[in-house]
């Protein structure tokens, strides 16, 4: 080739790598392609003190003892891993507190199927001091309306000797007192049990889940304040009682449940 052609070629080159750095090509000025970025990790952590320790309707904790509860959350993509807590005060004083129980959760956001409904689906491990240990699936599915009806259903897999599900159907709804900063959260919650033991248990009969019936309704409020963009501090309330009689055999009765807890978000 002769030297004008070699001035030819160079100066189409040169020209071409000018005009792909005008349209922003990275390579043309010797950089790595930027990446899309990439999932990000939110969280909280949470601390509380209740006067008793509800669950399902059944109160976990001593008549004169107060309870510590709290946790974290960890989310990435659709995935939620959650652990939680409970101290009991036994009634002979903080010192004394001992954890009475641990619980691991997994949770799975599933993609939007039908327009507006959510749909989560998950895993948890109930690790006791006072009773066996047991475990969980769970599905539950929220209309994104108002009132936020929901339904949910659970499977105790491990420690159930019959059905070992619960039903419960709940709506809920926040209404904003000051914008941003003050939020009152109303709920309210009926279930069924269908001889899930962590819903209904004797000593005697611990396994079986003793009934399958209406269970319990409960009646909540929560109060969200914002203290700084990432702290919020919470008082609640909730009210529980029996939806049937056999509910009200098993110790299910009125029970009055408040406290106040702190979260840290991240």
């Amino acid at each position: 080739m002769s030297k004008s052609g070699l001035l030819a070629a160079a100066l189409v080159l040169m020209l071409g790598s000018a005009v792909m750095a005008a349209d922003g090509d990275p390579h043309a000025k010797g950089e790595a392609p930027a990446l899309p970025p990439g999932p990000k990790v939110n969280g909280d952590v949470y601390i509380g003190v209740m006067n008793k320790y509800l669950f399902r309707g059944n109160q976990l904790n001593a008549n004169s003892s107060f309870v510590t509860q709290g946790g974290m959350d960890l989310t990435y993509n659709s995935f939620t891993f959650s652990y939680w807590f409970n101290n009991q005060n036994r009634a002979n004083g903080y010192a004394k507190a001992k954890t009475t129980e641990n619980d691991a959760i997994i949770n799975y956001a599933l993609p939007e199927l039908l327009k507006d409904v959510t749909i989560n689906v998950g895993a948890q491990y109930f690790s006791l001091d006072a009773a066996e240990d047991t475990a969980e699936f769970y599905a539950r599915a929220t209309y994104n309306t108002l009132l936020n009806p929901t339904l949910g259903i659970y499977w105790d897999f491990l420690e159930a000797r019959n059905d070992g599900l619960f039903y419960t159907a709940s709506v809920s709804q926040p209404v904003p007192i000051i914008q941003d900063k003050l939020t009152l959260n109303l709920g309210a919650l009926v279930s069924y049990n269908q001889h899930n033991p962590s819903a209904a248990y004797t000593d005697l009969d611990s396994r079986s889940g003793i009934y399958s019936d209406w269970h319990n309704y409960e009646l909540s409020a929560t109060l969200d304040y914002k203290v700084l963009d990432n702290v919020t501090v919470t008082p609640s309330y909730t009210f529980s009682d029996n939806l049937s009689s056999n509910a009200k055999d098993v110790g299910i009765g009125a029970k009055n449940c408040y406290g106040i807890k702190a979260m840290l978000s991240f």
